[in-house]
């Protein structure tokens, strides 16, 4: 990815002092794609950035899926098209990229959503079978989002900004007894969202990620559908429940608009305090 080089082309703001709550999270006018957008915080990210105004483009690994889904938000009146993306080809990136220059002649935000967790089991058993999933999860949640950077950012920074959501996981930030390498690969998406604010910060580009604890999506359903395991998380949760899709969607739509414009570089966690807790 070319590096930019010194800090004079950043733009300056010129967003009015005062806005009001409605023009400081509206996203009316701007371009988004919210990728692994077919369910769970991705779905309901995607949607929210679209009634935000945002004309939003949803992928998902199965192309069917992202095209139907799209159809219905667009039944619904909300500005979402959807297309079929693998996160781990480069090419489909680039090109995902190019697409949406074509069409919209703009991006403003890219929220790096697609994930998934493979490692069940302690990190000190079946050393082959580990690298195999660390290889694919690596690939899924900070190759992609470097090639997605890559392809996009220059075209951003000439535009004159943009912003782009990594969506890591506490499990990034916490000793894991299970999901091990799915907590080294997310404290690294975590990390390479610092590294991209510092580099494309001069040139407007904010890069921020966001944290979840346990979401009541489909890919949380084995600590949330086991009472045994629930009643012990919600037990180390101060605010002794899960999270919705929509509290981590909204915390997106904070990063993603007007109302974010100083922030870059952070991790924000959504977790009712499990973090936290003693």
């Amino acid at each position: 990815m070319t590096q930019p080089t010194g800090s004079s082309a950043a733009p300056v703001s010129s967003a009015p002092d005062v806005l009001s709550a409605a023009q400081l999270f509206s996203l009316d006018g701007r371009v988004a794609i919210v990728t692994g957008a077919t369910s769970g915080i991705g779905y309901a990210t995607a949607r929210l950035l679209a009634s935000a105004g945002a004309r939003t483009i949803l992928t998902g690994l199965v192309a069917d899926d992202a095209v139907r889904i799209a159809a219905e938000l667009a039944d619904e009146g909300l500005p979402v098209s959807g297309r079929g993306c693998d996160v781990r080809r480069p090419d489909e990136l680039a090109d995902l990229v190019d697409s949406v220059y074509a069409h919209f002649g703009r991006l403003d935000s890219i929220v790096c959503n697609a994930g998934l967790a493979i490692d069940t089991d302690p990190m000190t058993t079946a050393p082959v079978e580990l690298d195999e999933q660390l290889d694919v999860m690596f690939d899924v949640h900070v190759r992609s989002i470097l090639h997605l950077a890559g392809a996009a950012f220059p075209r951003m920074a000439e535009a004159g900004g943009g912003s782009l959501i990594v969506m890591s996981s506490i499990a990034g930030l916490r000793g894991n007894r299970q999901i091990g390498l799915y907590g080294i690969t997310k404290a690294a998406n975590a990390q390479l969202a610092r590294n991209l604010a510092v580099q494309w910060g001069p040139q407007n580009i904010r890069v921020n990620a966001v944290a979840p604890g346990v979401i009541d999506t489909p890919f949380a359903r084995p600590i949330t559908s086991d009472p045994s395991i629930a009643d012990q998380r919600l037990a180390k949760t101060p605010l002794r429940r899960f999270g919705s899709p929509q509290h981590v969607a909204g915390t997106v739509l904070w990063l993603a608009s007007e109302a974010g414009a100083f922030t870059s570089g952070q991790t924000i966690v959504v977790d009712g305090g499990t973090l936290i807790a003693d």
